[in-house]
């Protein structure tokens, strides 16, 4: 099988060379076969991949040692569950995965457009068909999982505890599938740069890719988030590490774009820099993969030092330049034809956001590289800290949510006075009282969180006047009764009030930052024996155990507090906290206790224990809002889903789609032009 899977990833090697070479020759020659041969290039490295996959998968579950990357990620005592994740937990697996994933997006992608944009098709399969040789040469010759080693080792080294949680499984599925996702967006864009089709075909073709890419990349963000937060023992969610700005970055650019695109929607204007911001958003994917692989960077979440990242670099390179250059060339067809509205309206709120989104991304890129960039010039690395990043970004933040609640209440073009004043008035009554209560709960303490939560009921009252209008209009056109009207928006128009619902996300998860920003408890550390207790936040934590489990993989020490009331004694909960060491690790391992609430997370690490003198050293501290972000983060997240979640086209959609349909019909008969 291991065999198999290296003969499998370099056959994938040869058909999606092959298959640019077919798509390019095929469109320059105008022959329809070498088009359709290419097509199917680009499935049998699916096939390929796909049997790459499974024999890795096979390799880990059958125990096969022999294999490098086996033993390097796996044990005899590892789960089954934990060992078919192992297979992204190194580069090979990773890459190969990536290369996976490319190949069945492509495969959709073809199946999608069998019958329509047949002349964007033969350069979106060269674009993808490349971006897949790029990721499986690596795969091949630079990060081989099929590796054999020079004798077979009874066991494995096991994997690293750290990835033994659930977000092992879930975390660099997201992520994958949102940086892989974007390089389809991309290659239309391409596409449509190079055979000067620049009309919103591309943009209608890559509409839900964009969204799925976007879900995609930031549930892979906040399951980052919330597996940092649980399995790291550090008591945050976020440190600003090079490897989470990874991420971050083509998430932004992603964000500028959905909105943008609305305007070259509805007023066919900025395409320059919609289709630049298509192409940005990839650039930043292959980017955050260089600064992940190439071992530039030193982080927890980053890979070792290696070659790949050399490869990668020469990706962004060559995607920059290449397609700066396709820009240049097509500026004339990219001029607006519609004209932008005047300051005071919708479109301005869009372009603003723009501005806004574009400044948080360079400010998180340049401290980013900061430290390449410093190593480089004077030889010395030097890192920029969290007040970097608070002090810029937190300022630009603030300002795009509350344009979030401004955007909707501009009408398009231009807004007349009395629009404005008719708008405007509930939410700034709303956004005033706001303020008034959250001064007077923190007693004029925290002015800047008091002015945030003001912004915050702003925004809110915004999306509760739209939906409220939205359920009321379609009430009265439709006979429907309000709640059933109201649910009924979400299908009627997915991409608005899914927006909403993205837009109330963002805010909860905002506020519920700036909460814990700013009340954030001081870190209580103890040494405990069974019966005794610390104070911290307003929570009594008492020691009520000791326990020891012992199984062929790990020997773990369990100590299990009751959570009371300091004044009452009452319980109010209970919290297991776990220190263990694993079979060939040399670092033990804390599993950190928390107790969520609405109000604030009590978080304890168990440092150290003696189970034997029965003592244990603690450290707890109070998470004030947290449970609030990932309540934001959630809802953002469906937002999203039910703004990507496919529809049953209009009637118009359908002529148009059927029309396409023939007319690819027709020349794919003639077996002459693509």
């Amino acid at each position: 099988m291991v065999q198999l899977g290296r003969f499998a990833v370099l056959l994938a090697l040869a058909t999606s060379l092959w298959s640019v070479f077919l798509a390019v020759t095929g469109v320059r020659m105008k022959r329809h076969e070498a088009v359709r041969s290419a097509e199917g290039g680009l499935r049998a490295s699916a096939v390929a991949l796909t049997v790459a996959a499974g024999a890795l998968w096979w390799a880990f579950l059958t125990r096969d040692f022999s294999v490098q990357y086996v033993a390097e990620y796996s044990s005899r005592s590892l789960s089954t569950f934990y060992t078919l994740g192992a297979f992204w937990a190194g580069q090979g697996g990773s890459l190969l995965l990536w290369s996976w994933l490319t190949a069945l997006f492509a495969v959709l992608v073809i199946r999608q457009n069998r019958f329509r944009n047949r002349d964007l098709i033969p350069y979106v399969v060269a674009t993808l068909g490349a971006v897949m040789f790029l990721f499986t040469l690596l795969v091949a010759f630079a990060a081989d999982p099929f590796q054999r080693l020079a004798f077979t080792p009874a066991d494995g080294q096991g994997l690293n505890p750290m990835l033994q949680n659930y977000g092992q499984w879930v975390h660099p599925l997201a992520l994958y599938g949102g940086f892989v996702g974007f390089t389809v967006p991309f290659a239309f864009a391409i596409a449509a740069l190079v055979s000067g089709r620049l009309d919103d075909r591309w943009i209608r073709a890559i509409r839900g890719w964009s969204l799925w890419s976007w879900v995609l990349l930031g549930a892979g963000l906040l399951l980052g988030a919330r597996w940092a937060y649980v399995e790291l023992g550090w008591g945050g969610y976020w440190a600003w590490d090079p490897v989470e700005n990874a991420g971050l970055l083509p998430w932004l650019a992603a964000t500028a774009y959905l909105h943008s695109i609305m305007i070259q929607e509805k007023r066919d204007a900025l395409k320059v820099w919609n289709v630049s911001l298509v192409i940005a958003t990839f650039a930043l994917s292959l980017f955050g993969t260089f600064l992940t692989r190439s071992g530039i960077i030193s982080s927890v979440h980053a890979f070792g030092a290696s070659s790949i990242g050399t490869y990668l670099l020469i990706g962004v390179v060559v995607t920059v330049l290449v397609s700066g250059g396709l820009i240049v060339w097509r500026l004339p067809e990219l001029r607006a034809t519609g004209r932008m509205g005047a300051i005071v309206s919708r479109e301005s709120s869009f372009l603003l956001n723009n501005v806004l989104l574009l400044a948080i991304t360079v400010a998180v890129f340049w401290g980013t590289v900061f430290p390449m960039v410093s190593e480089a010039t004077r030889g010395v690395e030097l890192s920029v800290g969290q007040s970097f990043y608070e002090a810029v970004v937190t300022p630009l933040a603030v300002a795009l949510l509350l344009l979030t609640g401004i955007c909707p209440l501009l009408a398009w073009r231009r807004a007349s006075w009395a629009n404005l004043q008719r708008s405007f008035k509930l939410p700034l009554g709303a956004g005033t009282l706001t303020l008034a209560v959250a001064l007077g709960l923190t007693r004029g303490s925290h002015l800047a969180l008091a002015l945030l939560a003001s912004f915050a009921g702003f925004v809110v009252t915004t999306i509760a006047v739209e939906f409220a209008r939205g359920a009321r209009a379609r009430a009265n056109a439709k006979g429907e009764r309000r709640p059933r009207a109201l649910l009924r928006l979400f299908s009627a128009n997915p991409r608005r009030y899914g927006g909403y619902l993205v837009h109330l996300g963002v805010v909860i998860l905002v506020t519920g930052i700036a909460v814990h920003v700013a009340f954030r408890q001081e870190t209580r550390e103890a040494g405990l024996r069974v019966g005794e207790s610390v104070v911290v936040g307003g929570y009594d934590l008492r020691l009520r155990a000791i326990d020891v489990e012992q199984t062929a993989a790990k020997f773990a020490v369990i100590a299990d507090f009751d959570v009371r009331d300091p004044e009452t004694g009452a319980r109010a909960g209970g919290i297991r906290a776990e220190r263990a060491m694993y079979e060939n690790q040399d670092q033990p391992t804390s599993e950190v206790g928390i107790r969520s609430t609405p109000l604030a997370d009590l978080y304890v690490i168990l440092e150290s224990a003696d189970p034997e003198a029965g003592v244990v050293t603690v450290e707890a501290l109070v998470n004030p809002g947290v449970f609030w972000i990932w309540v934001g983060g959630i809802l953002l997240l469906v937002g999203g889903v039910v703004a990507a979640w496919p529809r049953r086209p209009p009637r118009d959609d359908i002529e148009r789609l059927l029309a396409e349909a023939e007319a690819a019909l027709a020349y794919a008969n003639a077996g002459e032009e693509v």
